[in-house]
């Protein structure tokens, strides 16, 4: 049983780090390739290329900014490929999932929140039993007595242990690409806040990775050519002793490659500031701050907790510090 993995990224030099998780939990069991491709390739020169790889289950990584091109690609294949089950995941399909098995009638499953473990157990229902009522985190169609389709969504799967899962950073694929792509990289899972206008509220707490592993596969990346690793964690600096330990392993080890991290500007200490002021080499570091508003009510009414004091005394510390670019 072929598997193809894709998505469509937003630029070229992005890479899909969903894509590598999924094949690094199920590649010892399953065939699977990984194809990206962009949102700007044309619609036929996507579906050709899929079509000359001849799966007999593909995948697609869903997110805002690609849904509807993935929804154009899916749609033909369809057409030229009747017996292809097509898969669905992502944060764009997970949270409201049944309007999406109702409004897309050619997809046949959606793996709903973290997916390596569902989908993992998704492709050994279709390769053996078919029980699909087993599989929990996936949404699928069944077929009643009088004919009719019912869609059925199963109950969330239990949140994966960490330490369990293999490192999606190892690919030797994917080595040729670490100087001109970028490197997406997680040392956590979840988000502490609840803002109203963001996935990440709906999922409670914030995992980890341990750290020696963390550091490990960091120190593969940069030993083997990668120039600009963003880390996706929603907010880096939440636990201040991880934080300021990664930090200090970077600067050690950064070999000229660039760290973007998502930073919570008005809970980062000021003696993080200080140790970064002093110790980072200008340029390795990045930091993305999101200021969703300045304004007090707002925030409140979006339910994002803000100290605008603070934000700005991080900000401007940073600034003055000289070492690292803020976006």
């Amino acid at each position: 049983m072929k598997v193809v993995l894709a998505t469509l990224n937003a630029k070229f030099i992005h890479t899909s780090l969903a894509l590598r998780c999924l094949k690094a939990f199920s590649e010892h069991e399953f065939d699977i390739e990984i194809a990206e491709y962009t949102i700007k390739d044309p619609v036929m020169n996507i579906v050709a290329d899929i079509y000359a790889k001849k799966p007999s289950v593909i995948g697609f990584s869903c997110y805002i900014w690609n849904i509807e091109e993935t929804i154009t690609v899916i749609d033909m294949l369809r057409k030229i490929m009747p017996e292809l089950r097509i898969v669905l995941g992502g944060p764009e399909v997970s949270y409201d999932t049944a309007f999406w098995m109702e409004r897309l009638t050619q997809v046949d499953y959606i793996v709903v929140g973290e997916g390596e473990e569902t989908f993992h157990h998704l492709l050994t229902e279709l390769r053996d039993t078919q029980k699909l009522h087993m599989v929990f985190g996936v949404a699928y169609r069944k077929e009643r007595k009088d004919g009719t389709i019912e869609i059925i969504v199963n109950p969330p799967r239990p949140k994966l242990e960490l330490a369990k899962l293999p490192s999606p950073y190892r690919f030797p694929e994917d080595i040729a690409g670490l100087q001109s792509r970028v490197t997406y990289f997680e040392t956590s899972r979840g988000c502490p806040f609840s803002c109203q206008f963001c996935l990440s509220s709906i999922e409670v707490g914030v995992r980890y990775f341990d750290m020696e592993r963390t550091k490990a596969d960091l120190l593969y990346l940069i030993q083997s050519g990668a120039k600009l690793i963003k880390f996706v964690d929603r907010t880096f600096n939440i636990k201040r002793d991880y934080a300021l330990e990664i930090f200090h392993f970077l600067i050690e080890n950064h070999g000229g490659c660039v760290f973007q991290f998502e930073i919570t500007a008005d809970i980062m200490r000021p003696e993080v500031l200080d140790y970064l002021a002093e110790h980072a080499p200008p340029g390795i570091f990045r930091f993305e701050i999101g200021v969703q508003s300045t304004n007090d009510p707002t925030n409140a009414e979006v339910q994002r907790r803000q100290n605008f004091a603070k934000l700005s005394r991080t900000v401007t510390k940073v600034k003055e510090s000289g070492k690292i670019d803020q976006h």
